[in-house]
């Protein structure tokens, strides 16, 4: 059996297997994207909160993405094992002891730019879980304090990023792009230990 259809006042014959081609392909696409979709939906949670509807939208979108992030970072530092704080894949990358720890290090000296102030100095021993933990924990408070009252208008206020100058919105979203490329090394991490990640709105 042919099928018949028009191109520019002319007519040409399609064979049924074209369109039955054409039909599976179609469907396969149809279906792949609707799975993607409703992958993507069920990571997000459904309280995910709404910072366009906030005042000062802009910091509080910047300080949701931070806080999501820190909250992921945190519940990576529980789940894994102290037995397992000294692992890291490959010899030449740092331990998950490590990686947190230059979390800690990097949220004060960023929090303690955008607050204008000295960087607290760096606790001495931070070898075992739950001085790690304290110490990472202890930094996200700080920045959660340095990031208090800090509105839209403050995001253009001059900073200082390694002896470069800027400005306060490239310091608060430096703070969410560091937790978040650190926190994509935890992950690794955590599923090489046979861990699941868990934690955070998406």
């Amino acid at each position: 059996m042919q099928y018949f259809t028009k191109r520019v006042g002319t007519w040409r014959v399609v064979p049924k297997l074209m369109f039955r081609s054409i039909a599976r392909v179609t469907v396969s696409v149809g279906i792949s994207v609707s799975l993607l979709a409703s992958i993507a939906s069920a990571q997000i949670a459904q309280d995910l909160p709404n910072p366009s509807t906030a005042p000062n939208p802009l910091t509080n979108t910047l300080s949701l993405f931070r806080s999501n992030m820190q909250d992921k970072i945190m519940k990576s530092a529980e789940a894994m094992p102290e037995s397992k704080y000294s692992y890291r894949p490959t010899p030449d990358v740092r331990s998950f002891s490590e990686i947190l720890n230059h979390l800690a290090d990097i949220s004060y000296f960023l929090c303690s730019n955008a607050k204008g102030e000295a960087t607290p100095p760096s606790a001495a021993t931070r070898t075992s879980k739950t001085e790690i933990i304290a110490s990472l924990k202890g930094s996200f408070d700080y920045c959660d304090g340095a990031f208090s009252g800090f509105t839209d208008a403050h995001l253009n206020d001059p900073a200082d990023f390694f002896g470069h100058r800027t400005n306060k919105m490239f310091i608060s979203t430096q703070v969410g792009n560091h937790d978040a490329l650190h926190y994509g090394n935890l992950v690794t991490y955590l599923r090489l230990n046979g861990i699941e990640p868990s934690g955070g709105w998406f």
